[in-house]
């Protein structure tokens, strides 16, 4: 979301396989902690999240820390594992998403 810049709750939810409701319910914390905005989009149907300038500093701050704990599972068991994992991960959320 932060490079695309604001996205609809419905291509949020695509993107992540997560049903719209259960999106918005996940990110109502965000909103409450002042790190998300979600306001009316083109028409009263559609919701536009976004960053706001604190969620922007919140990302930035724990970007290395996720960066570093990426590089601490691919160091303990490798690229060829992590690659595998991630695959079958896409698998199981795809024949989720399909059931």
């Amino acid at each position: 979301m932060y490079l695309a810049g604001p996205q609809t709750i419905n291509v949020l939810a695509e993107q992540l396989a997560l049903d719209r409701t259960t999106l918005t319910r996940n990110l109502r914390p965000l909103v409450q902690d002042g790190l998300l905005t979600i306001t009316a989009g083109h028409d009263q149907r559609t919701r536009v999240v976004s960053l706001t300038p604190q969620g922007e500093e919140a990302l930035l701050r724990i970007l290395p820390l996720w960066e570093e704990a990426q590089a601490y599972m691919v160091a303990g068991i490798g690229h060829a594992q992590v690659a595998t994992l991630l695959a079958q991960l896409s698998d199981a959320a795809a024949l989720a998403h399909h059931t």
